[in-house]
């Protein structure tokens, strides 16, 4: 199976255009033989197609053999489908607009910077949590140690406070005599 790749993500190459029947002469007809590429790729079954394919005018120029590497067009070819707005009606007023299919394209330069960019950004983050993290951790021991050296104190929190009741010796007794 040879694979080849177009610029254009829908491009026909016709390879041995068709003859229409002459039934006067007796002449049968014969088909067109082509090869559409499909999101800018035609896998094409290796013998006589194939080598018709390399030897078309095209080649090289229009389509390329991908058979050695991937696809260097994929990052610049338009896609087929266009751009969809789709828009949410509800009692004839809009609600929602939504647009589907459309993505923006970016050189693979523009994209490693990119990627480089917000790897870097990626880095400074991680160094400020790590570094709040660190503080965190660092203040919460400070206060541990503190509390730590403080004497407890006994008091009860909440509750009722209790009656303070006299020993018996200094209890006076007073009789209705």
């Amino acid at each position: 199976m040879a694979r080849f790749v177009s610029k254009s993500s829908n491009l026909l190459i016709v390879l041995r255009a068709g003859i229409p029947a002459q039934p006067i002469t007796g002449t049968p007809a014969k088909p067109t033989l082509s090869v559409r590429f499909k999101d800018g790729i035609a896998d094409v079954p290796d013998g006589e197609l194939s080598d018709m394919m390399r030897a078309h005018p095209g080649c090289n120029a229009d389509f390329i053999s991908a058979d050695a590497g991937g696809d260097p067009y994929s990052s610049t070819r338009q896609p087929s489908e266009p751009s969809h707005v789709i828009t949410e009606m509800k009692y004839g007023s809009p609600i929602s607009r939504q647009v589907v299919g459309d993505k923006v394209q970016f050189s693979p330069e523009i994209s490693k910077a990119i990627t480089d960019a917000a790897k870097g950004m990626a880095m400074q983050m991680f160094d400020a949590f790590k570094n709040e993290v660190m503080a965190r951790a660092e203040d919460s021991k400070t206060a541990e140690k503190t509390l730590a050296t403080e004497t407890p104190t006994e008091e009860k929190k909440g509750g009722k406070p209790k009656k303070a009741v006299q020993p018996e010796a200094e209890r006076t007794v007073v009789s209705a005599e």
